[in-house]
């Protein structure tokens, strides 16, 4: 297949010239002196399906030259045993349907070939016979169900939960069949077009450093069959994984003290190269919506860095999600990573009530002298000396001073004064309820009346 590959990728140059003067030449992409001109794939395939379905004698023997390259591409493609049985026993039939997860699509021969050196074309050397060995490989995962080496991980996929917030270094594991990764380490399962409509407008496709997904990775197997079969079958979806997946979100979030948004929750992602090579225009098997980004992104300023220490106690806090007292400050876990993520006219003051209300849900005052009582407990909880008590309580009064003028609203010169500090009333209240938080998750000394 690669020497056949290989010839035809020579004979074709002058066609593919004709063509572009006839139809138009494809337009050329440059980036930084950088030629990103797309492979032209799809010019390819209707080349030669021109040349397959040529009828008239003069245009037969124009393609004739073509066709002796052609022809024993599509025969060695029709020779293995996945192809063959879907393609019957029809004379001059190149079409048949195409399986992946719960998708099937129609797809032929000369878009398999298409596809077959626009992999090469990627792989650089050796291009030939490496793509090759790929689909030779993926059509191998139809008619076994034993282990089969694909190379590249083609067999691979993923569904993901993507959402905006810090850059994300490295890729880490929440648990096992759980990972974050970047979006970058995706750009062979994500599209632009596929989002571009819930991120700031300003970001391109390269710059998704403020991207990242959590990530179940699949292994899939694809089913061929003929054209005229139309049977349908009853989806199979997987197990949801993304209520899991937003909560380690939220947690992050807080572990972190910056926004975390997810955006977009996508199902059944597969590599590029594996739809191209199956003749097949690279798509995702299900979509939903859940919140747009809006404009978060300052393109002057560096963006905010995911911490290795945020991420450890992120996973130490997700992994008391079974016991009670998790269960018991979920509601906070909501507040607080809602709280970083707030913006609008009325946002900064929105932000103090949702650290009151988390304060009050964690420490459960009751009666009056609310203010007093939260002073109390949360130096109780965190105070590593008498000195270190008095400047926490200090700090949760000062907090609770600015909501009270939020709540009630300016009515005498002290509370003007406090409502100028709203910024810096939440960070040092966010700081402590954020302590207080992991403290509590991750201490084994139970609930606080």
């Amino acid at each position: 297949m690669g020497t056949a590959l290989s010839q035809l990728a020579k004979v074709q140059v002058p066609f593919l010239e004709a063509y572009w003067q006839v139809n138009s030449y494809p337009t050329q992409v440059s980036f930084n002196g950088v030629d990103e001109t797309p492979f032209p794939k799809d010019d390819l395939a209707h080349l030669y399906d021109l040349a397959r379905m040529a009828s008239r004698s003069a245009e037969k023997k124009y393609y004739k030259t073509l066709r002796e390259v052609l022809d024993p591409v599509r025969g060695i493609l029709r020779s293995h045993p996945s192809l063959a049985r879907a393609l019957g026993t029809r004379i001059g039939n190149d079409e048949f349907h195409v399986k992946i997860l719960n998708g099937t699509s129609l797809t032929w021969l000369t878009q398999i070939v298409a596809g077959l050196l626009e992999r090469a074309h990627d792989l650089g050397d050796g291009g030939y016979r490496k793509a090759a060995n790929e689909l030779g490989s993926i059509l191998d995962l139809s008619s076994t169900t034993l282990e089969v080496d694909v190379p590249n991980g083609l067999d691979l996929g993923y569904d993901l939960l993507l959402f905006h917030g810090p850059e994300i270094g490295n890729e880490f594991e929440i648990q096992k069949g759980l990972v974050v990764k970047p979006a970058s380490a995706l750009s062979d399962y994500l599209d632009r077009e596929w989002i571009r409509d819930f991120v700031p407008e300003e970001m391109d496709r390269r710059d998704w450093r403020q991207i990242g997904a959590v990530v179940r990775p699949f292994k899939w197997r694809p089913a061929f069959r003929r054209k005229t079969d139309y049977r349908e079958e009853r989806p199979s979806w997987p197990p949801r994984f993304e209520e899991g997946a937003l909560t380690f979100l939220e947690i992050l979030s807080i572990a972190n003290q910056t926004p975390i948004i997810p955006f977009m929750l996508m199902h059944g992602c597969v590599h590029r190269s594996a739809h191209g090579l199956l003749g097949l225009t690279h798509s995702q098997g299900g979509s939903q919506p859940i919140r747009q980004v809006g404009r978060r992104r300052d393109p002057f300023r560096a963006p905010p860095q995911l911490q290795n220490s945020s991420v450890d106690l992120a996973k130490q806090a997700y992994n008391k999600r079974s016991d009670e007292e998790f269960e018991r400050l979920a509601p906070v876990i909501h507040r607080l990573s809602e709280a970083l993520a707030r913006s609008g006219r009325f946002g900064a003051n929105d932000r103090i009530l949702d650290i009151s209300q988390s304060l009050e849900l964690m420490f459960r005052p009751k009666g009056g002298r609310i203010s007093q009582k939260l002073q109390d407990g949360m130096s109780e909880l965190l105070g590593a000396n008498e000195t270190h008590k008095g400047d926490i309580r200090a700090a949760i009064k000062r907090f609770y001073d600015v909501r009270s003028a939020i709540v009630h609203g300016a009515t005498d010169a002290k509370r003007k004064r406090n409502l100028e500090d709203c910024q810096g009333a939440f960070i040092s209240g966010l700081n402590l309820t954020r302590q207080a938080l992991f403290k509590m998750l991750l201490s084994d000394t139970g609930s606080r009346d």
